[in-house]
């Protein structure tokens, strides 16, 4: 077998409790994926300026590690994509857990020519009334949007044409990338969609850290002025700030 067919991208500021389970999960989609359609995934993490054991952790546990020193998620997700020796791009988050048949159908999704890319559902990992909250307006926008994230996908080489992730923006990058995937799919006749017969599994560790009156607060401020509040490290503190756990 060649190189691989499909990069998978994980970015990691000071994850090290959590990417050995991510890169495990993975593992087992590349494996499935492997045997279901004969083609081959890479894990590739992005080591984003970690102060803790990180990257060892990752290149112990097999993937590629490559490293990103300024603390900003678009660049480390460009990072990972410079890096990435597949045709095919995804996205996962280093405090994500995939299904196993995930990585096949996002192989499936990007070899439809109808399909410019798409993003996954999204699971979390257990639920309360804050966090089943949170999915109810995520869901409402994503309904009325017809975007959504999870685990974004694309070809690498659309990925490039566009310029990859915007470095000046400190969150919601993903929901760009949607956009950005439907822009140059409309004219060719192509859409954006989600998987919905596989999800990752998101960790719920932001929202058991942020009191439900911030979060509203937070929300409601995105919806308005949006573009400039991604662009504001102050206001994406939530995003830097807060070490993971």
């Amino acid at each position: 077998m060649s190189g691989p067919t499909l990069s998978v991208i994980v970015p990691a500021w000071n994850e090290e409790k959590c990417i050995a389970r991510a890169i495990e999960s993975l593992r087992r989609a590349a494996t499935f994926y492997e045997r279901e359609r004969g083609a081959m995934a890479e894990i590739v993490v992005v080591d984003n300026n970690s102060a803790d054991r990180t990257g060892a952790i990752a290149r112990e546990c097999g993937a590629t590690v490559v490293f990103e020193p300024v603390n900003n998620i678009g660049k480390a997700r460009n990072a990972g994509v410079k890096a990435a020796r597949g045709k095919y791009i995804a996205f996962c988050d280093a405090d994500n857990q995939v299904t196993e048949n995930l990585l096949v159908l996002i192989h499936d999704h990007l070899e439809d020519p109808k399909i410019a890319g798409g993003g996954t559902w999204i699971e979390p990992e257990r639920r309360n009334f804050k966090i089943s909250f949170f999915y109810f307006i995520w869901g409402i926008y994503v309904t009325f949007s017809r975007v959504g994230v999870g685990m974004m996908h694309c070809r690498k080489a659309d990925f490039e044409g566009f310029g990859g992730f915007d470095e000046s923006i400190y969150a919601a990058e993903d929901v760009q990338l949607a956009y950005d995937l439907k822009k140059i799919g409309k004219p060719r006749g192509q859409k954006f969609e989600l998987i919905k017969k596989g999800w990752i599994i998101t960790s719920t560790r932001k929202l058991d850290q942020t009191p439900l009156w911030e979060m509203i607060v937070k929300l409601i401020g995105f919806g308005f002025g949006l573009q400039k509040k991604i662009r504001s490290k102050d206001y994406c503190e939530h995003w830097y700030d807060k070490a993971a756990r």
